[in-house]
């Protein structure tokens, strides 16, 4: 897949002809992929056009403005989707108040023939332009709303599901197991005091899920460990007012730090609390692990 940064307005041509998916694609849910898999449809090169930083860090001042999938997870999802191009545009105020014509022109220039949106999909300055301004100007095709159980799958719905902590349902929305990516980064290393390390996450923008701890398995060098991991505070040793995310990788003993890993969730266990001592922290730990395991054993997915 090749990647191409489009910055201040520079829109360039390609010499290809083009058919274009366009949209924010946060999470490249199941919906998304309905627009995704369109675009390699015809005989034309596959190409999405995204917009990085989000548009509501512009358009609503959010900031950081928290996603399912930051950039560079939305790039490695796309490039195992086998898109041919992915355009990402620098998201600015001149983006944001360009003329819906302008922006019809751009598109043209990069050498779009074909455009494929999701039916509410809309574009330009005051989102003026709209799905039918682009039927105008190019071969259209329109992505109707897509459900699960007469549910709409949305990057909304999604988020609301990750705050109830309910990351079978999250997983089915995406078509695969919710999963964030960052570097190590060095904590407290209190865990490791008490027989449980845990690797300390940079999760940048991503939205974390609900509090609480989690059945994961961590990916890391080609490999694939079971793990715990821990979304929350620190109320028992050390509060952390800055949510944290940490990993306690099972049978694993690497010095990691600065390197990079993917969690990959698919159970919610149970909410962070307050212990007592330590002492009844390191045996709920222990009984956690437990569960993980049983987990992973019950539903046949123990193999790395």
């Amino acid at each position: 897949m090749n990647v191409i940064w489009i910055k201040d307005g520079n829109f360039v041509n390609l010499n290809e002809e083009l058919c274009c998916a366009i949209g924010n694609f946060d999470g490249v849910h199941l919906g998304h992929q309905q627009l995704i898999n369109k675009s390699k449809e015809f005989n034309l090169k596959s190409a999405v056009l995204t917009f990085c930083p989000h548009p509501f860090t512009i358009l609503k001042k959010i900031s950081p403005y928290r996603q399912v999938t930051p950039i560079f997870h939305k790039i490695k999802i796309l490039e195992q989707m086998n898109v041919d191009y992915l355009f990402i545009v620098e998201f600015t105020e001149a983006i944001a108040n360009m003329d819906k014509l302008d922006f019809i022109n751009n598109l043209k220039k990069l050498g779009i023939k074909s455009v494929v949106c999701g039916y509410d999909f809309t574009f330009g300055i005051k989102a003026s332009g709209t799905i039918k301004d682009l039927a105008k100007y190019f071969d259209f095709h329109e992505i109707p709303k897509y459900q699960i159980d007469n549910i709409r799958v949305s990057t909304t719905y999604t988020k609301e599901l990750l705050s109830l902590g309910n990351i079978e349902e999250v997983s089915k929305m995406l078509g695969r197991n919710y999963s964030i990516i960052g570097s190590v980064i060095s904590g407290k290393e209190i865990g490791r005091s008490i027989g449980f390390p845990t690797a300390n996450i940079n999760y940048a923008d991503y939205y974390l899920p609900k509090n609480g701890v989690y059945a994961v398995k961590v990916k890391y060098a080609d490999k694939t460990y079971l793990g715990m991991a821990n979304v929350g505070n620190n109320p028992t040793v050390e509060y952390s007012e800055n949510i944290k995310l940490e990993v306690n990788i099972f049978d694993f003993s690497e010095n990691i730090y600065g390197k990079s890993i993917e969690i990959v969730f698919y159970q919610y266990l149970r909410p962070e609390k307050k212990f007592n001592d330590i002492k009844e922290l390191a045996k709920t730990l222990e009984n956690d692990k437990l569960e993980v395991r049983k987990y992973f054993k019950h539903t046949g997915n123990m193999s790395r």
